[in-house]
């Protein structure tokens, strides 16, 4: 009776569900037509187009292991360059209603049809994560939110569910295949991939002894983990310039300093639920307004979710998925935290506010989710107005893609390349770069 309340549930959700869909892909869209209009394709964005132009993987293999990108890049080259900002359009609206849907399973209450509409668009990091040719981010946070949509689900699985067989371990064998994908996303998934699938292990061995399809299946994360490291290995061996994090002092190496893993761990949260533009961290004032506006950001949501944790009739089963998203930012934590990284977890914390906010004043929380589109768009105009852009007068700060250190020696205008190419003249934005990315109209 349970699981047939639940379908109820989400068929009753159906037509916000939907709206979701449709606003959220409105939204996108906006940023995209604009992003055809002015965006270009940067030297920082040759580690993605020049193992496309000279079709190789191994050249994308030299400093990170996104096979995936590769392959959907590659895939829209031979048709239209331009075609993956389709695959974020789609990965990025699958990624939000995924984990809407985890929320309301974990909080065991459903978000009002107003609040999936705004949910679409509630998200401050939209222009950074759709308007760079960086897909393996949307495929990541797809994924990520998939495989915590299946872990809910198997952590609420009621006591009338067959015991073994397909029916009964079908959602973890599903889980365990997005862990196994998300190795080979980005490396922000690679926590998610190892801890997603750990504590469904013993989440099985609590209830029962796991079921032989279930091990089975554990084999899929395994191979993919294994594999990753011995490519991770691969590359330092032979590339020194690769990303293979360690206990260096370089940008992506681990930080062994805790004070920063608390800082690092606020900047994550904030970058997912402050409704304020993340670009104006790069002009005087609007930095510390931004710093100021963040932290009580991340303060209210603390409160709200100890607000929920109270309201919430089974606590353990909402305070275990909670842990999980949390040790899933581990790379974001220990290495390095990014506007970029935080939209792997921006879903789940606008889902979070909304169903608690919603629930106390709809109008306020309409409000906030709309705000955040604001502020997503307010980040897309000062990036298209370029890096000399002068705003009210103030000083420029490095950060970020809105800065002169990434907005230098464009490559290609987006909207008007269909391909990229190679020709013969040397250069030097990569070591053993022997071609230039040539733009074909």
């Amino acid at each position: 009776m349970k699981a047939l309340r639940k379908c109820a549930e989400v068929r009753s959700a159906r037509h916000g569900i939907l709206g979701c869909a449709l606003v959220g892909s409105l939204g996108i869209i906006i940023i995209d037509l604009l992003t055809l209009r002015y965006g270009v394709y940067y030297s920082d964005n040759i580690l993605v187009l020049y193992p496309v132009a000279v079709h190789s993987l191994t050249e994308s293999f030299k400093v990170d292991v996104r096979p995936l990108e590769y392959l959907i890049i590659l895939a829209a080259n031979n048709i239209y360059l331009p075609l993956w900002l389709v695959v974020s359009l789609l990965c990025t609206v699958g990624a939000t209603i995924l984990a809407a849907l985890a929320c309301e399973r974990m909080f065991e209450r459903q978000l009002p049809e107003p609040g999936w509409w705004v949910l679409g668009v509630a998200n401050p990091l939209l222009f950074y994560l759709v308007s760079q040719p960086i897909v393996s981010q949307a495929l990541c946070n797809l994924f990520f939110a998939g495989a915590m949509f299946a872990f809910v689900s198997e952590l609420d699985r009621g006591s009338d569910q067959p015991a073994r067989g397909w029916r009964a371990d079908r959602v973890a064998v599903f889980l365990n295949l997005l862990a196994a994908a998300l190795f080979f996303t980005k490396e922000t998934a690679v926590a998610a991939a190892w801890v997603i699938p750990a504590a469904t292990t013993l989440i099985h061995i609590k209830r029962r002894r796991p079921s032989p399809l279930f091990v089975f299946s554990l084999l899929f994360p395994t191979a993919a983990g294994t594999c990753w490291i011995l490519l991770k290995i691969w590359e330092k061996m032979k590339f020194s310039y690769s990303m293979v994090p360690t206990l260096g002092g370089g940008r992506y190496d681990l930080k062994l300093n805790p004070l920063l893993w608390v800082e690092n761990f606020v900047t994550t949260l904030s970058f997912a639920i402050t409704p304020l533009p993340s670009s104006f961290i790069g002009f005087e004032l609007l930095r510390s307004l931004w710093i100021a506006v963040a932290l009580g950001s991340v303060i209210l949501f603390i409160l709200f979710i100890a607000l929920l944790l109270r309201e919430c009739p089974s606590r353990p089963k909402v305070a275990l998925p909670l842990l999980v998203i949390a040790a899933s930012c581990a790379p974001t934590i220990l290495v390095r935290s990014s506007e970029l990284y935080s939209s792997m977890i921006a879903p789940f914390a606008v889902s979070i506010v909304l169903l608690y906010g919603l629930s106390k004043s709809r109008g306020l929380g309409l409000a906030y989710g709309l705000t955040l589109y604001a502020a997503s768009l307010g980040n897309g105009i000062i990036f298209w107005l370029g890096p000399n852009f002068n705003l009210l007068g103030l000083g420029h700060l490095n950060y970020s893609i809105y800065s002169k250190e990434y907005q230098f020696d464009p490559i290609c205008p987006i909207g008007k390349t269909a391909h990229v190419a190679l020709d013969e003249t040397p250069v030097n934005d990569l070591p053993d770069v022997k071609n230039r990315v040539i733009c074909v109209r």
